[in-house]
């Protein structure tokens, strides 16, 4: 299966998954902070699940360590294997905590160096937390001198507006810049219980 299958596979899957959360898991920050810290952890399990559902994957390894020395550091949340333990996709999946602007720099970066360098191709997915509607309470955080944030220091009202919108917005004008390959990565979007591809964008 190509990136654009797996990854629509992949959505089907998570989204009929997810469908028993509780209210607000995915669109707040309710289950994303210290003592109640649930997000990230339980989806991983509903991804584990749902890798395991797509054709030619047999296996899934969580947190595997891909690095290569110290500059070229590649950590995907899970990678779905096939029945040889050989690459079929890596997954990173990021919680209303970190759904942000590093994305482009730690995940998406970090991907392309350590696939030029290990000469790996299987493909990549990132999949975000964003509300794609008015959240007037969702979050910005680490938005202080010398953060991920700080260049959107002062714009929380705007993202509020429609947080998937906004940080979209960066992410495809970044990817634009990088002059990304087709077919190696792909990005998928929680939005309360809604699961959706937005890169590539679907025709």
């Amino acid at each position: 299966m190509n990136l654009i299958k797996i990854s629509d596979k992949l959505s089907k899957l998570l989204q009929e998954r997810i469908i028993d959360v509780p209210e607000g898991f995915y669109d707040t920050f309710k289950y994303t902070k210290t003592g109640n810290n649930l997000t990230h952890p339980i989806t991983w399990g509903i991804l584990a699940e749902s890798l395991l559902g797509i054709p030619g994957i047999k296996r899934v390894g969580l947190d595997v360590r891909l690095n290569l020395g110290n500059k070229f550091k590649f950590q995907p949340d899970l990678i779905g294997y096939n029945s040889n333990f050989e690459s079929v996709v890596f997954v990173d999946y990021e919680s209303p905590n970190s759904s942000d602007a590093r994305i482009p720099i730690k995940d998406v970066d970090s991907y392309r160096k350590w696939s030029r360098k290990s000469k790996k191709t299987a493909p990549y997915i990132i999949i975000t937390t964003l509300p794609d509607h008015i959240a007037p309470d969702w979050e910005l955080r680490y938005a202080s001198k010398n953060k991920y944030n700080e260049a959107f220091f002062g714009m929380k009202k705007r993202i509020q507006k429609n947080p998937c919108h906004f940080w979209y917005s960066h992410y495809l004008k970044e990817i634009g810049k990088r002059k990304i390959k087709d077919g190696s990565i792909a990005m998928i979007n929680i939005s309360g219980k809604k699961v959706t591809r937005l890169y590539p964008r679907k025709a």
